[in-house]
């Protein structure tokens, strides 16, 4: 899916900013530039990642080959550390923890249980006024409601909490690098927030890997904990099916506030969407 080549012996490796791995501005989906580096660093021999966190630089545009090399100054690829450069800027730095990972899982906290099945949740649409291009990354994975954002977009703020089911159109294995993509759905809780139609473009994104999901739905559990000078800073947990946690993902992220161009029908403020990312 994201196109990765990679030189194991040159601990190199480089894929392109296509059209189905951007965000609905054009430039390259948060997620996907950090599922490329922790794929790169296990295609390079490392190990099962255990946590990975990139930070964004510079955009990536549509397009744009990504480069990416193990920094030399990193001691082996179970600490590992990514640069990944675009036309000779630097866009991105990722890093991580790689390790073997053991069967064996200690729960703790809350279960996702409390969360309706998917199949008897409502799919997410977008409002027909809002206009971006739709090939990009939402393309890609199948959205449905568990905790509805709100419906009443007035600009007030709100709770901040949101749940989605995630499914990938094509059926890959749920691995890390999936999660890193699906993870970066979580400003969604943007709009139960702001109470406005809202988008978020990633500044750094985190996931930590607890163990791997069962079957093809992630339910992403996101709250918004702060916005401060339209920069916000997001949270949240990723359960499978059966309620399992499986990860827990954050972000820091600059707001973006969607206006409608005129008045609109209720019909369409039934229907939250945020352009994430």
């Amino acid at each position: 899916m994201l196109g990765l080549t990679v030189d194991p012996g040159e601990l190199r490796g480089s894929f392109v900013a296509d059209t189905h791995l951007l965000n609905t501005r054009g430039t390259l989906w948060g997620g996907c530039g950090l599922a490329a580096a922790i794929a790169f660093v296990q295609a390079c021999g490392g190990r099962d990642c255990v946590w990975a966190h990139t930070q964004f630089l510079s955009p990536v545009r549509a397009g744009e080959e990504v480069e990416l090399s193990v920094d030399p100054g990193t001691g082996g690829l179970s600490q590992a550390v990514v640069r990944a450069t675009a036309a000779g800027r630097l866009v991105f730095l990722a890093g991580g923890t790689f390790s073997r990972v053991s069967g064996v899982v200690s729960r703790f906290g809350p279960a996702g249980d409390w969360a309706p099945d998917p199949d008897g949740c409502p799919p997410r649409e977008y409002p027909t006024w809002l206009e971006f291009p739709r090939d990009g990354v939402i393309s890609l994975v199948e959205q449905r409601w568990a905790r509805p954002a709100r419906t009443d977009l007035d600009g007030r703020p709100g709770g901040g909490s949101s749940a989605l089911w995630l499914r990938l159109r094509p059926r890959l294995p749920l691995d890390a690098a999936v999660l890193a993509l699906l993870g970066d759905f979580a400003p969604v809780g943007l709009i139960e927030a702001t109470g406005d139609m809202a988008a978020g473009t990633s500044l750094d994104n985190s996931l930590r890997i607890v163990s791997p999901p069962v079957g093809e739905w992630v339910l992403l559990d996101v709250r918004v904990e702060a916005i401060v000078r339209n920069v916000a800073q997001v949270r949240g947990r990723m359960y499978d099916r059966a309620g399992a946690l499986v990860a827990t993902v954050s972000q820091t992220t600059l707001v973006h506030r969607v206006r409608p161009p005129s008045p609109v029908s209720r019909g369409d403020h039934l229907s939250p969407a945020s352009t994430a990312r």
